[in-house]
């Protein structure tokens, strides 16, 4: 797959993350004008396909509009890929499942940047029997409760096990999560615009 890497800068909506001092969290408005006015640009300058790849759950939302956005005013084809879950279906019976600050989320840490990773230092992980409760419920698809921050999932603000984590295997993982998003991603590209067109050609479906 061929294309172009746009910024999407440092920062998400986190408002979950905002009882730990430090956190900085933007609200859902400015995220979805950010992402928006960035992939404008690009539509602007003859961008036909846009693939948002999102590893935070807290971003889910604003990238929704975001991305209905982008379809409808900018005229691009738009697909979101949550990668956490995606990593989640192939990695998550072997590595913990996806937990916050887990293995998998070390994982993905470790094959971006090892300074950010300090495995010898690992203390404090909350109970998994209460983490993995609480994401099962949260991640229900037919009814969503709102949780007032992570301590509602994990006391300590993280829970699971990364003391297995290794460079060796981050790797592996991004490098077959990749290959797997760019293979699907393409499919489904390809069934949107054989059956939608350009929105900016067409009104309804064919």
């Amino acid at each position: 797959m061929n294309g172009i890497i746009l910024p999407g800068g440092d920062l998400g909506v986190t408002p979950m993350h905002m009882p730990y001092e430090a956190t900085l969290s933007l609200s859902p408005e400015t995220y979805i004008n950010f992402v928006f006015e960035i992939c404008n640009s690009a539509a602007i300058h003859g961008a036909k396909r846009l693939i948002i790849i999102n590893w935070h759950e807290g971003n889910i939302a604003s990238l929704s509009i975001a991305a209905e956005k982008l379809h409808r005013e900018s005229g691009l084809t738009v697909l979101i890929v949550q990668a956490c879950y995606v990593a989640d279906e192939m990695y998550g019976s072997k590595h913990g499942g996806l937990t916050h600050g887990g293995e998998i989320e070390t994982l993905a840490v470790l094959a971006y940047d090892t300074k950010l990773v300090h495995l010898n230092k690992i203390s404090g992980s909350s109970e998994k029997k209460l983490g993995m409760q609480m994401d099962k419920l949260r991640r229900r698809r037919g009814f969503h409760p709102i949780l007032t921050d992570i301590r509602s999932i994990a006391p300590s603000g993280w829970y699971g096990d990364p003391k297995k984590a290794s460079v060796e295997t981050g790797k592996e993982m991004i490098e077959t999560l990749s290959t797997k998003i760019a293979k699907e991603s393409s499919e489904v590209l390809a069934i949107l615009e054989k059956t939608q067109g350009s929105p900016k050609k067409i009104s309804t479906l064919k």
